[in-house]
């Protein structure tokens, strides 16, 4: 979600990776302009203020970054592969202007600002935030060459981006702050992709996800033994959740770390792909379609493209744009797809699952169809929802609707949404107008409604459902944060 502050976006973690992926991909799509810079001040009246965790996030996150792009500056004289410079630049290019803009977050909460020139990476706090380098390992970063250089910055780099990515799921789950959690989810999404890319240029010399060099994950806790126990992940936390979805009763829940479902069971990991599932949505035949990016298969391209499973997310088939596109939102009725490419903000839309149709380029975080006609679809904007019926040709504003972060229309009758804040809304007829249901409180990562009728919320330590339409939820499941 890097290459400048995206911050016109406010409201998005999806919207505001779009031009961070973009530069990893190659592309010329910015997402934010000069022009859009007057649409930050909007962004206060969303905030709900910051908190220690915000303050400390950024303090430390600041100096976390400042490491990397010393690394990734010593690409330019010393790195073999041409994949590594390239890599390189696109995160220092990325990674500098996050630092200037916690630097103005610090200011403006009157906190201290760390000095990266500051001598030393001890100083830095090597010893507490996850991930950093010690002194002797920059040294000896510094000090090679060719291959070796490539292998050691690969190895190192993506440990230290494990740990950012540790780092911005604490801040998620325990900071208040509006666009800090943005700039988390940002931080989240795009490091996991390029993890993704350097475990490629790795090959079978990469780490997997729960061990570094050392059998040691960025956590600081050894896996050595646990080979991505399902049970333990699980039980510890899901991480960032990227989608939902109901089948036969049990909750489907798509993760950083592969696919997950709940039931009176308990929760067990679906599939051996475990997966960065950045897209995932049950398709009204039963089976399923996702997108995102391996994570301990080597043999897969960063990007997966659009994937299908018919037995429940066990299995998984490469369909369509393999290496070629990224999805971060999904939805598909009668046999029509749709999805939201979050590497060139292209919202792309399929009849047959394999060829596709471009339909433009969009800031949205989530995309649904109607469950009457196909060619209307409802997208989420910073403005508000926008609905096409012309097959996402054109799309309009809805006049007087609330800001939606998330959408699900299951059928006739029946349009839900989430706002950044945690309200829920619910339009009975095709968004045109909207009744606010229950408050809860906290950002969302992801909604669905169930073939009952039930609908289920994605929050940062928790999962909520309610068999009201959204009046009331309950607690589904919950884990502790780390």
């Amino acid at each position: 979600m890097h290459a400048m502050p995206t911050t016109s976006f406010s409201f998005l973690s999806r919207v505001a990776s779009v031009a961070a992926v973009a530069v990893l991909a190659g592309g010329a799509l910015v997402a934010c302009s000069d022009d859009d810079a007057g649409d930050a001040d909007a962004r206060t009246s969303a905030d709900t203020g910051h908190n220690a965790a915000d303050v400390a996030f950024t303090q430390e996150m600041i100096p976390h970054h400042a490491q990397a792009v010393e690394m990734s500056a010593l690409a330019a004289d010393r790195a073999e592969s041409a994949e590594v410079k390239s890599l390189a630049e696109d995160i220092e290019a990325a990674q500098q202007p996050e630092i200037d803009l916690m630097s103005e977050m610090l200011r403006a909460w009157g906190e201290d600002v760390p000095d990266t020139n500051a001598a030393g990476h001890e100083g830095h706090g090597s010893g507490e935030m996850p991930g950093m380098m010690s002194d002797q390992e920059m040294t000896e970063l510094g000090s090679a060459t060719g291959a070796e250089f490539d292998r050691m910055w690969l190895t190192m780099m993506i440990a230290h981006h494990e740990g950012a990515i540790t780092m911005s799921e604490e801040v998620l789950a325990n900071g208040s702050d509006a666009e800090v959690s943005e700039l988390a989810d940002e931080i989240i999404e795009v490091q996991q992709a390029e993890i993704a890319t350097m475990r490629q240029l790795l090959g079978d010399d990469a780490p997997a996800d729960d061990e570094s060099a050392d059998d040691q994950s960025a956590d600081g806790h050894d896996h050595a033994d646990d080979e991505s126990d399902a049970d333990d992940q699980a039980g510890a936390a899901f991480g960032h959740i990227h989608g939902l979805g109901v089948v036969d009763g049990v909750l489907h829940v798509a993760t950083h770390y592969g696919l997950f479902s709940v039931d009176s069971g308990g929760v067990s990991m679906t599939s051996e792909d475990d997966h960065d599932f950045m897209g995932f949505t049950v398709a009204d035949d039963g089976s399923f379609l996702a997108s995102g990016h391996p994570n301990s298969r080597t043999d897969l391209p960063g990007h997966l493209g659009l994937l299908g499973s018919s037995d429940g997310g066990q299995t998984w088939d490469q369909i369509a744009l393999t290496g070629e596109v990224d999805f971060h939102a999904l939805d598909a009725k009668d046999g029509v797809v749709v999805g939201y490419d979050s590497g060139t903000a292209q919202l792309m839309r399929s009849d047959d699952r394999e060829n596709w149709e471009q339909l433009g380029q969009y800031a949205i975080a989530d995309v649904t169809i109607s469950p009457d006609d196909t060619d209307t679809l409802l997208i989420t904007a910073e403005s508000g929802p926008m609905v096409s019926t012309d097959g996402g040709g054109s799309f309009a504003g809805i006049d007087g609707a609330p800001v939606l972060m998330f959408v699900d229309w299951p059928r006739s009758g029946e349009l839900y949404g989430i706002s950044p804040d945690g309200t829920v809304h619910r339009s009975s007829d095709g968004g045109t107008t909207w009744e606010a249901g229950a408050e809860l409180g906290d950002r969302p990562q992801a909604l669905t409604v169930a073939p009952d009728g039930s609908i289920y919320v994605a929050l940062p330590v928790s999962i909520v459902v309610s068999d009201d339409q959204g009046a009331s939820f309950d607690e589904h499941y919950a884990w502790t944060a780390d």
